[in-house]
């Protein structure tokens, strides 16, 4: 048994007055205009509602982070416990004003059988 990590489209990124509007299937969230900068600086920052900050006038609690992968090409979203990412050259296109939106994936973990590189005739060796 193996697991299997698939991407699956699921919304855009966009830059919305400075700060970095997420919009997905089910809800909208934001990165504050003061934290786009420090992500791109490689620093962790957090993911707010929009409908919070808004009820919150602007004193919502995060509901996730984001921060740049490990591998430094994509944009991983961590929110309501979901994984979301976006290719960090789309996110860094949509700062610099050459793109509208970047992709954003949703990231799902299925449970596969075996390796799909073992055959039944290794299997026959083996016994």
């Amino acid at each position: 048994m193996h697991n299997q990590t698939i991407f699956e489209h699921i919304g855009a990124a966009r830059l919305f007055a400075g700060s970095m509007r997420i919009d997905i299937k089910t809800m909208q969230a934001v990165i504050a205009k003061s934290d786009v900068s420090l992500l791109m600086d490689h620093s962790p920052v957090d993911i707010f509602d929009i409908s919070d900050v808004m009820k919150t006038l602007g004193d919502a609690e995060p509901v996730g982070r984001a921060w740049i992968t490990r591998s430094g090409k994509a944009v991983m979203y961590m929110i309501n416990g979901l994984k979301y990412i976006s290719p960090l050259a789309q996110v860094k296109g949509i700062i610099a004003g050459d793109r509208k939106y970047a992709n954003v994936s949703i990231m799902r973990e299925i449970s596969g059988g075996p390796l799909p590189l073992s055959s039944p005739a290794v299997a026959e060796v083996a016994s």
